[in-house]
């Protein structure tokens, strides 16, 4: 019995705990400015963009490759990535805008955003977003331009040839949240766990020697 108890416990709470997927993520874009006050300085993942932003997940391994349209895994937890773009305005060394700001949008519709200041490297998140059973929320972001940097030739970019290119990095959580049938899962669950264990010590003996 004890062993049937344990056994059910087990089944339940995994059964919960994989309930839910995240979506996979498929665009980028890093747009020079504020949320509020855009510039017209864009690199995206989108094919034909302005600038194509490069996704390296590792480092020198580049998901989009000469295709600029993603549709990369999200994990449940902390996901990180390395970005690269051509550098622009072309012929000079200095960051085109004083702000850059990142919006990621993912396969079942949910978009997170947020910015960075290249003169305080300060980053802010803006709101999070909650599609289905999944919280995205950006949790770090990065751009710069790196003078004398060609990196982003090795990926046969589509657009630009500038040897001064951006690279940046960012970041975002994905959590779950459980919907009502995967909180009674867990609270059977849990159940199971406790009955097994007064189970156990209604029916141990102490033994005298």
């Amino acid at each position: 019995m004890k062993k049937l108890l344990l056994a059910s416990a087990t089944v339940a709470l995994f059964a919960s705990s994989n309930a839910y997927a995240a979506a996979n993520l498929t665009s980028a874009t890093v747009r020079g400015g504020t949320m509020a006050s855009p510039s017209s300085t864009v690199w995206n993942t989108i094919q034909d963009s302005f600038y194509t932003l490069f996704i390296q997940q590792p480092f020198a391994n580049a998901l989009n490759g000469t295709n600029p349209t993603i549709n990369d895994p999200t994990t449940l937890g902390g996901n990180d990535f390395l970005i690269s773009g051509d550098g622009f305005p072309s012929g000079s060394i200095t960051n085109s805008d004083l702000n850059y700001t990142i919006t990621l949008g993912f396969a079942d519709g949910a978009t997170i955003s947020g910015m960075y200041n290249t003169i305080s490297g300060a980053f802010t998140a803006g709101s999070s977003s909650t599609v289905g059973d999944t919280t995205y929320t950006l949790t770090g972001f990065g751009w710069n331009r790196n003078p004398n940097s060609d990196i982003v030739s090795q990926f046969a970019p589509t657009k630009g040839n500038d040897t001064s290119d951006y690279t940046g990095l960012f970041s975002f959580d994905a959590s779950a949240v459980p919907e009502p049938a995967t909180w009674a899962m867990m609270l059977i669950g849990f159940g199971m766990v406790g009955g097994a264990a007064r189970y156990r010590r209604r029916n141990s003996q102490v033994v005298y020697s």
